[in-house]
C-alpha cells in the first residue's frame, strides 16, 4: 500500500466549478418539482401530493423528498410496500439521468486546468508528490476527460479495489499494468455511474458489483435501463448500506486517511445530510490543510466555526487547483 502523503477528497461543487451544466440541489429541486412527461408517473404524482398538502413548503427539496422515498420502513398494506419500491427505482433513475444527461463532459475551458490536476496527482507535483484523490460524486467527468486526452502506455487511472468486468476483452480505466509510470488513484467513497450490481443482487458486495464503460457491451444489453451503485443525496443511507461494498471503500479510505499528511477538500462544504462523513473527517482534523467551498456567508461561518477559519478557503474549487499547480 503506498502511503499518500496528501489527499485531495472532491464534492459536489468540484464538480459544478469543471462543469457548468452540472446542475445544483436547488436546480434539481425545481425539477423536481416541474414534471415533464410520464417516465416517472409515480414519482410525479407523489411529488405533487407533497406539493399539496404541505402547500409548497420546504418538504419538497429534493434532498428531502430523496430522504422520504428512500427511508420509509412502515407500510400500511402490499400495495402501498409495492408502490415505495417503484419510487425507490424511479428517485434514483431519475438522479442518475438528471446529472449524467445534464453533465456528461468537463467544459472546453476547464479541461486543460483539469488535465494538469490529474497529471500532477498521478506523476507528482514539483516536489514529486504524488497525491490520492477521494471523492463523494458519482459523475463520470473525470473518467471521460481522462480517457479521452490521457489514457496512455504511461499513464492510466485506477480505482484503488478492483472491480469485475463482463467482458475479459474489454480494457478500460480499472486495469492497472505494472510497467505504468503513473497512475491515478481515484477512490470513490459513495460509488460511480458506471457501477453495476449483477441482475436480481439484492445487496452489494465486491463479487457482484462491476465496471462498465461508456464503449461496454454491457451498457446496453444488461444495463440499458438498470440503475447505478450510488449513494445518493439523502439523509438516510442504510439502505445502500447492505452487503461488504461501501464498508470496504471506507475501510481503504480511512487507512489511506491515517498516513497522510495533508488532506485538502475541494468543492466539498460537509452538508447537513452527510452527518456521519463529518464525524469521521474531525478525527483527522489536525491534517486538513484547507477545505475549499465557495458559498454564502452562512454556510462560511459554519465550517469556520467547526474547522477553524484559517482551514476555510471561499474560492471555485478549479480556481484553486490551477492555482496551486
Amino acid at each position: 500500500m503506498y502511503n499518500y502523503k496528501r489527499i485531495f477528497i472532491l464534492g459536489s461543487g468540484f464538480s459544478k466549478a469543471i462543469s457548468k451544466k452540472m446542475p445544483s440541489m436547488s436546480e434539481l429541486t425545481e425539477q423536481l418539482q416541474s414534471p415533464a412527461g410520464n417516465r416517472y408517473k409515480e414519482l410525479w404524482d407523489t411529488v405533487s401530493y407533497y406539493k399539496k398538502q404541505s402547500n409548497n413548503s420546504e418538504l419538497l427539496s429534493v434532498e428531502n423528498v430523496t430522504s422520504l422515498i428512500l427511508g420509509r420502513q412502515i407500510f400500511y398494506n402490499n400495495d402501498m410496500h409495492l408502490h415505495y419500491r417503484i419510487l425507490k427505482n424511479q428517485i434514483i433513475h431519475w438522479l442518475y439521468e438528471k446529472i449524467d444527461t445534464a453533465a456528461h463532459n468537463v467544459d472546453n475551458d476547464k479541461i486543460q486546468g483539469v488535465i494538469d490536476f490529474i497529471k500532477g496527482c498521478a506523476i507528482g507535483d514539483r516536489n514529486g508528490r504524488k497525491s490520492l484523490v477521494m471523492t463523494f460524486n458519482y459523475d463520470l467527468l473525470l473518467e471521460r476527460l481522462f480517457n479521452q486526452y490521457i489514457a496512455s502506455p504511461a499513464l492510466n487511472m485506477n480505482y484503488v479495489v478492483k472491480l469485475r468486468r463482463y467482458f475479459d476483452t474489454d480494457f478500460g480505466e480499472n486495469n492497472m499494468s505494472k510497467e505504468l509510470q503513473g497512475t491515478f488513484q481515484y477512490l470513490k467513497l459513495h460509488g460511480s455511474f458506471n457501477w453495476f450490481r449483477s441482475p436480481g443482487s439484492q445487496n452489494t458486495n465486491f463479487d457482484n458489483v462491476f465496471l462498465v464503460t461508456d464503449s461496454d457491451q454491457s451498457r446496453d444489453l444488461i444495463h440499458y435501463d438498470d440503475t447505478p451503485v450510488f449513494i445518493p443525496m439523502a439523509y438516510v443511507k442504510g439502505i445502500f448500506l447492505s452487503g461488504s461494498f461501501y464498508n470496504i471503500l471506507w475501510n481503504i479510505a480511512w487507512r489511506y486517511l491515517e498516513t497522510a499528511d495533508e488532506i485538502i477538500f475541494l468543492g466539498y462544504g460537509f452538508p447537513a445530510t452527510d452527518l456521519d462523513n463529518m464525524v469521521c473527517f474531525l478525527q483527522f482534523k489536525d491534517k486538513i490543510k484547507h477545505i475549499v467551498i465557495k458559498e454564502n456567508n452562512d454556510k462560511i461561518q459554519r465550517l469556520n466555526n467547526i474547522f477553524g477559519s484559517e482551514k476555510i478557503i471561499n474560492m471555485d474549487a478549479y480556481d484553486y487547483i490551477v492555482n496551486m499547480i
